[in-house]
Parts: C-alpha cells; structure tokens; sequence
C-alpha cells in the first residue's frame, strides 16, 4: 500500500473515533475502580502497574490523554471547518453543557440519599450550591465534595472527581477559539511556528506554560489537545503509517533521559492514537450507529463508583467495576438519547447558519 496521508485517511471517511472514546471512558472507570474500592494505599490495578513501568502513566490516565489528543484533533477541524467563532462557540456549548448540568444535578441528587446531614441543611447549604455552579460554569475550578457525602468511603470526600479535566478540555477550547480568530490555524507555518514555540517552552519549563497551566499535569493534557491540533493542521503534510509509527518508538527510547523527552512522548502517544483512529488497516468495528456515549459514561461513572462504595463496604475492584459498568452505561444512554443527542439538534438553528460537513463524530 502506497504511503497515506492523514488527509487520505480522513477521505476515506471511515474511522474509529467514537470507539475510541468509549473504550477510554471504560478504562477510567476500571482505573478508578482500585483508589475508589480498597483506597489509594491499595495500589494500582495490573495493567497499570505494567504501563507506568512501561511509559509513566496508569490506565486511567493514558485514557484521559486519549482523550485530549482526539479531542485536539477534532475540535481543531470543527473550527476551521466552521470558520466562525459565534458557531464554534455554539456547538461547544450544546456538545458539553446539557450533558453536564444534568450529571451535576444526578451528582446532588445522589448526594441528599446518602448525606449524613439533614436534608434542609444539606439543600441549604452554600457549599451545595457552590458546587453546582463551579462544576457546571467550569472556569473557576471544579469543587469535589459536598456537605456530609462520602465522607467514610475508601476515597472520602470526591463526589466527582472526573470532573477535573473539563475546566483543561475548555480552557483548550478557549485557546483554539483565539487562535481561529487570529487565523493561526489556517497557515500551516505560521500555526506550525507557534507550535515550535509552545514545544520549546515545554521543553524548557514542563510544569508551567504560558498556555495553559497551573501544573505539570495540566500542561501535559494541553500538550496533548495541541498536538492533535498540530495533526489536523498538517494533516496533508504527515503520513500516517506503521514505519512512521516504529520512528517514533525508536526516537523516544533513544531521548527518554533528557530534556525533550516529554515532548516527544507527546508526539509519538498523539501519532498512536491517530493510527489507531483513522489507519485503514486498523478498521475496527464501528459503535457510531448506537450515538456517542463516553461523554456520559466519563461524567458518571465516578458517583456512581462512589456510591457502589458507600452501600456495599469491602467491595473489591472487579465487583465494583462490573457494577458501575453496567449502572454506568445505563446512565450514558440515557444521557445520550435524552439529553445530548436532542441538544444537539440545536446546532445552527440558534444562530441560523448552514450547516457544514465536519468530520466530528457527534
């Protein structure tokens, strides 16, 4: 087979996104499934033990960069495919919004079952308040606890503690809504300069970019959404392929102790997922005919841990994962039938635009 481009694999309009992502949120919920059963002194799951020996990161956590690279990739071609902040701005809101609002309330809701504080205490309480706005407005941080929920769990406090991406995945958001405006990202050199720029800066300071950050572990999660940008951008100029692939394989072992390490960990992982993705010989069975629903099972899956947790004391691991999976997806679906999946019907019709072709899932 002749070499393909990223673009040659987009044109033939068959990828494996949407199975991706749901196979991520399922391995969050699994990862999730040890701190949240037997405690963080516990230990890791088995796979995550061999992958943080193998590259550094758990489980959990390589499904959250999965995330933030298809997520990248993805929301950088809704922009320039759009070409137009209000719409961009339109469809981000209607894709994450419904969603999370409802998960948020599920989350209280969940909250006055098991409280140990009165009811009226509990629904009157600033705190409870706070945390539907913080976690529902996402740009002043997430809020964790609310009054008396959890609190003698293996994992006390956390009522959603997934919700800790989001405010990244949107300040990204954000970001790629500036760089639009500024038409970065319709000159490949001129984004692919900025890119070097932000990659230098990486390099030289990991936990604290200008671009994104308050940690290194938000850094990262930015480096990956920026790198799937950096993809779609150059999608005509990088090939995709297995050679391309060993390259990068062979070019992390050789820099992994010195400084460009997380760099290039960043690309080879990004350049991965993209094979995975859109590789015609990776052609996966498609979920896409049964709608998009990892959003829902990433937002759900931890109260719902949580609350396996709190009813059903020594729970192990794989008893609580295959509980919450089944509670989890459920949930998802349901999200996906009656509150995603009708929202975003809305799209275009709010600021009454034609709607373009886009090579996003949902």
């Amino acid at each position: 087979m002749k070499t393909l481009s990223i673009q040659d694999c987009l044109d033939m309009r068959k990828n494996n996104f949407t199975l991706m992502r749901f196979l991520a949120a399922f391995a969050v919920l699994f990862g999730h499934s040890y701190p949240l059963s037997i405690g963080l002194k516990g230990g890791e799951d088995r796979i995550s033990v061999f992958l943080i020996d193998l590259w550094g990161r758990s489980l959990a956590s390589m499904a959250v960069d999965v995330f933030f690279v298809i997520s990248g990739f993805l929301i950088c071609a809704s922009f320039i495919q759009r070409k137009s902040l209000l719409i961009f701005a339109e469809a981000r809101l209607l894709r994450i919004l419904p969603g999370l609002i409802v998960a948020v309330i599920f989350s209280i809701l969940i909250g006055a079952w098991v409280t140990t504080e009165p009811l009226a205490n509990y629904f009157s309480s600033p705190s409870t308040t706070s945390f539907f706005v913080h976690n529902v407005t996402l740009l002043s941080g997430i809020q964790f606890d609310l009054p008396g929920v959890f609190l003698n769990n293996p994992y006390p406090g956390s009522v959603n503690g997934s919700l800790w991406t989001l405010p990244i995945e949107v300040r990204m958001y954000l970001w790629l809504a500036v760089l639009g405006s500024l038409t970065l990202l319709q000159s490949e050199k001129v984004f692919n300069l900025f890119f070097l720029l932000i990659c230098l800066m990486y390099v030289q300071a990991p936990a604290g970019t200008f671009l994104m950050a308050r940690d290194a572990e938000e850094v990262r999660l930015g480096m990956m959404f920026l790198v799937g940008s950096f993809l779609y951008v150059n999608k005509h100029r990088i090939s995709l392929g297995f050679a391309g692939m060993l390259i990068l394989v062979v070019l992390t072992y050789v820099t992994r102790n010195s400084g460009y390490a997380p760099y290039i960990k960043s690309i080879a992982f990004a350049y991965f997922v993209l094979l995975v993705a859109l590789h015609p010989k990776l052609n996966l069975p498609s979920i896409d005919r049964w709608g998009d629903v990892s959003f829902g099972l990433y937002i759900y899956a931890f109260p719902v841990q949580q609350t396996v947790a709190h009813f059903m004391p020594g729970v192990r691991p794989l008893q609580m994962f295959a509980i919450a999976s089944v509670i989890t997806l459920i949930l998802a679906i349901c999200s996906w039938r009656f509150v995603e999946k009708p929202a975003l019907t809305f799209k275009g019709k709010m600021l009454r635009f034609k709607k373009e072709e886009t090579i996003e899932p949902v």
